[in-house]
């Protein structure tokens, strides 16, 4: 049960907001809308199973999302690590001639 005690010098308005945020964090009234009507238990399941649903994929949606980020954490640190290496090994000659082009 809520109990709400007004404060001295508060005024109704104050006291209805502190109410109403009581009864949102207690669920009170995701409960009173929840039991509004009647839902059959073949709703219940469909909305039960759609919820389930949602959850899974943005499960997913986060696990790809950690996936990539660990990705690119890792291409980084290979870069970092082999730094200055890539670039003189791109510009040094090749040890082995090139082929000549058969008239």
């Amino acid at each position: 049960m809520i109990r709400l005690e007004f404060k001295p010098n508060e005024s109704v308005d104050k006291a209805m907001r502190r109410f109403k945020k009581i009864c949102d964090r207690e669920g009170l009234t995701r409960d009173m809308r929840k039991h509004t009507y009647y839902e059959k238990p073949s709703e219940r399941n469909k909305r039960k199973n759609r919820e389930a649903e949602k959850e899974r994929a943005k499960a997913i949606r986060v696990a790809e999302k950690k996936k990539y980020k660990a990705r690119k954490a890792r291409a980084k640190s290979i870069k970092i690590m082999t730094g200055s290496r890539t670039a003189t090994a791109a510009s040094a000659p090749a040890s082995a001639p090139a082929p000549a082009a058969a008239p």
